[in-house]
C-alpha cells in the first residue's frame, strides 16, 4: 500500500500522487507545476511513472495546477476513466483546450527564435488534440455517491467549498492482512467558510492518514466577510481620481466571486456606475458553467440571482471576446474596472493592461489571489519599482495593493480546525512552500500531539 509524492508535495503547484496496491495505481491529480520555464517544463514532461500502468485516475478540481498535465497522460497512452464531480467535468473542456493553445503557442513563439538559430524546434508540452483525447475519458459523478475504483478502493467526493465542483476525498483502503480498511482524507485544497458563491466544505471525520495541503499554513487571512467592503473601498478611492481598477484575476473562481461582490455593491448603489470589463473569454465561458449549475450555489447566492438576474453574468458586465475589443478597453481613458486573467500576471490580457497603465499614478492594480513564487504579480506584490512585461522595462506609478481576504484556500486557523476535527492518526503535509509547511506542523505537533510528515516530491511511503 504505497503512496508516492509526485508532485505538488514541497511545492504550492504541480499536485499528482499515486497509490499502488495489490497491482492496482490509481492516480489523485495530475497539475501544471507552475514557476521558472525550464525548471517548470522539466518537471511538467517527466511524469515520473508510466501512464500506461495506471488503472485509473480522480481528479480533486479543474485547476490547472490540478489538472492542467492531464492532457500529457493522453499524450503518453493514458486510456482509462478520469472521475470528476459533475462541475468539474464541465469545467474541464474549457481549462484544458485554453492550456493546449497556450503550450502550442508558446511553442511557435520559441520556435521563431529557434528556427533562426538553427536550434532544434521546440514540441509543445501536449496539443488540442491530447487534450481532446482526455476529455473523453472524463466520467461525472455527485457530491456523496460512492465510487468504487481499482484494487478495491472506495471514494466519496465532498465539497472542497473551494472553487465549482472541487471535492475532497475519503478513500477507503482494504488493508493487506485484511481487516477494517485503511481511512485516508484528501484534503488537496481545501476551501473557506463563508466565500460568496460556494457552500461550506464539508467536514470529513474519523480517519486514519489526512494528506492535507498548507498553502496558507503559515498565516491568518482577513475574514472573508471583510471581501466586499474593502472591495468597495479600494473602487471607491482609484475611481475617485479619475483611474481604472486592474484587477488581474483567474478565470476559474476568483472572476466570478469578484463579479459577484461587484453584483451586490452595485445593487445597493455603493460603487459608481462605471463601465465593468470582464476580458477574458475563458472566463466569460466559465460563468455559463456556474449558470448551469445553481445547485453547488448557496443560499445568498441563489437568493441574491433571483433580484439581479445573474450573480455572474449582471446586465452590465461587459465580456470582451475579441482582441481588437480588449485593445479598446486599454486604449480608453474613462474611468472602468477591468477584470482580465491571469491572475499571476503571467500570461493573457493583463499583461496589455498592465503594460499600458502601470506607469499611471491614477490607476490601481488590485490583487485578488495568491501571487506564486517568481511571477509578476509576486513581484508587484513584494512592491518591486522597476518590473519586465513582454520584455520591456515598466516603473511602477500605479497603486498596487494585494487584498487578503479573497483567497479561496483555507488559512492556518481554518487548516488547524479541519484536521483537529479529522482527528487522524498521522498526517502529511503537502502544496504548500517549505516555510509554510514547518510552521504549521509545529502548530500541528503542539497543540494537537499529532505525527506530522513533511514529504518532498519523489518521496515513497507505506501507509499500511
Amino acid at each position: 500500500m504505497k503512496w508516492h509524492f509526485l508532485g505538488g508535495a514541497d511545492t504550492v503547484t504541480g499536485s499528482r500522487h499515486l497509490l499502488e496496491l495489490d497491482g492496482a495505481r490509481i492516480l489523485f491529480d495530475c497539475g501544471l507545476f507552475q514557476g521558472r520555464r525550464k525548471e517548470a517544463n522539466d518537471f511538467n514532461r517527466h511524469l515520473e511513472f508510466n501512464p500506461l500502468a495506471v488503472d485509473a485516475m480522480v481528479l480533486s478540481h479543474a485547476h490547472v495546477d490540478h489538472c492542467g498535465n492531464v492532457p500529457t497522460l493522453a499524450r503518453n497512452g493514458y486510456r482509462n476513466p478520469i472521475h470528476a464531480t459533475s462541475a468539474t467535468c464541465d469545467l474541464l473542456p474549457i481549462m484544458l483546450r485554453d492550456s493546449a493553445h497556450i503550450q502550442e503557442a508558446d511553442a511557435a513563439y520559441l520556435n521563431q527564435k529557434t528556427n533562426r538559430r538553427g536550434l532544434p524546434p521546440v514540441v509543445p508540452l501536449y496539443t488540442l488534440a491530447d487534450a481532446e483525447a482526455a476529455l473523453r475519458l472524463s466520467r461525472p459523478h455527485a457530491y456523496g455517491a460512492p465510487l468504487a475504483l481499482p484494487g478495491g478502493v472506495v471514494a466519496v467526493h465532498v465539497d472542497a467549498g473551494h472553487i465549482l465542483g472541487a471535492a475532497l476525498a475519503r478513500l477507503e483502503i482494504p488493508r493487506p492482512g485484511g481487516g477494517a480498511p485503511l481511512r485516508v482524507a484528501l484534503v488537496f485544497d481545501l476551501g473557506r467558510h463563508n466565500l460568496p458563491l460556494l457552500q461550506n466544505p464539508v467536514q470529513i471525520r474519523d480517519v486514519d492518514v489526512l494528506i492535507c495541503e498548507s498553502t496558507y499554513g503559515d498565516r491568518l487571512h482577513d475574514n472573508a466577510l471583510n471581501a466586499r467592503e474593502e472591495l468597495r473601498l479600494a473602487i471607491v478611492r482609484a475611481l475617485g481620481r479619475g483611474g481604472k481598477v486592474l484587477i488581474p484575476t483567474f478565470a476559474l473562481g476568483r472572476a466570478q466571486e469578484v463579479v459577484y461582490h461587484l453584483a451586490q455593491l452595485r445593487e445597493r448603489g455603493e460603487i459608481p456606475a462605471v463601465p465593468v470589463y470582464l476580458d477574458s473569454p475563458m472566463a466569460n465561458a466559465i460563468s455559463r458553467v456556474f449558470e448551469k449549475h445553481p445547485g453547488y450555489l448557496d443560499e445568498e447566492s441563489n437568493d441574491l440571482r433571483n433580484r439581479v438576474g445573474s450573480v455572474v453574468a449582471p446586465p452590465w458586465l461587459t465580456f470582451s471576446a475579441t482582441v481588437d475589443e480588449s485593445k479598446a478597453i486599454t486604449a480608453s481613458k474613462t474611468p472602468a474596472i477591468v477584470l482580465a486573467a491571469s491572475g499571476m500576471c503571467e500570461h493573457g490580457r493583463i499583461l496589455h493592461h498592465l503594460k499600458h497603465g502601470i506607469e499611471n499614478e491614477k490607476n490601481l492594480v488590485l490583487l485578488v489571489g495568491y501571487q506564486a513564487l517568481n511571477t509578476l504579480g509576486r513581484r508587484l506584490q513584494n512592491g518591486e519599482k522597476y518590473v519586465r512585461i513582454f520584455g520591456d522595462e515598466f516603473a511602477v506609478k500605479a497603486e498596487i495593493q494585494a487584498l487578503r481576504s479573497f483567497s479561496a484556500h483555507a488559512d492556518r486557523k481554518e487548516l488547524f480546525g479541519y484536521v483537529r476535527d479529522a482527528k487522524p492518526r498521522k498526517v502529511f503535509l503537502v502544496h504548500g512552500e517549505q516555510n509554510q509547511r514547518e510552521s504549521f506542523a509545529r502548530m500541528l505537533r503542539d497543540q494537537l500531539r499529532l505525527e506530522v510528515a513533511l514529504p518532498v516530491n519523489g518521496d515513497v511511503v507505506d501507509l499500511s
